[in-house]
């Protein structure tokens, strides 16, 4: 397990190589939705989360969402910011996150990508709410 402290956040943050950086935001996000760490390094795991969110590199944002689709508990704003990125960034999220709520999904099944469309279509369990919303986007 990677112990979180501020100098191994700093590494990440200041990481120049997209691949070096996606596989430690892989390794934390992996642990975290495992339940591997407590409180105080759970908080600095949102604090490298929110980070991540922001890396230019598509694919280390995808490595994140694909580490955090199972995830219990994450901050709301992380979770958002998930489900709304570019639809090969977010489709394995909405596929997946037991976190989204129909509120959440809404949106993105009205307006999102047909990715996006297909990968909420995909999930588990649908309401009804929302898959009515995917039919009539499917039939226009």
């Amino acid at each position: 397990m990677i112990r979180l402290t501020p100098d191994f956040l700093m590494q990440i943050a200041q990481e120049a190589s997209w691949t070096a950086r996606a596989k430690l935001i892989e390794r934390v996000a992996t642990a975290y939705a495992e339940g591997t760490y407590e409180a105080a390094e759970r908080r600095a795991a949102h604090d490298l989360f929110r980070i991540a969110l922001y890396d230019a590199e598509t694919v280390v944002r995808r490595v994140l969402a694909e580490s955090l689709k199972h995830a219990r508990d994450l901050p709301r704003d992380v979770v958002r910011r998930l489900a709304q990125d570019v639809p090969e960034v977010s489709a394995p999220f909405l596929a997946a996150s037991p976190l989204l709520d129909d509120e959440e999904l809404m949106p993105i099944a009205r307006c999102g990508a047909t990715e996006q469309r297909k990968a909420i279509a995909g999930r588990p369990r649908l309401s009804k709410r929302i898959a009515t919303v995917l039919h009539r986007a499917e039939v226009a």
